[in-house]
């Protein structure tokens, strides 16, 4: 599933797929191998997410690009 990051705390993602709004973690691998930065993804991004173990785990960011209805005043 694809969907846009509309916020983060800590570990934990709200994701806004559709009309839903999705709880999200990032995948340990991805932090690991893919990117070196602390926290990997940021609000605006556009992910890929899926269900594993019962929890939705971000598995891909696919854009840096920021949506233009998020504004961070």
């Amino acid at each position: 599933m694809k969907g846009t990051v509309t916020k983060s705390t800590g570990s934990w993602h709200d994701v806004f797929c559709g009309r839903k709004k999705i709880s999200c973690r990032i995948r340990g691998k991805l932090r690991l191998d893919e990117i070196k930065e602390t926290n990997p993804v940021t609000v605006g991004d556009h992910v890929e997410f899926e269900i594993e173990e019962g929890a939705h785990v971000i598995t891909k960011v696919l854009a840096a690009q920021k949506s233009k209805y998020l504004d961070s005043r």
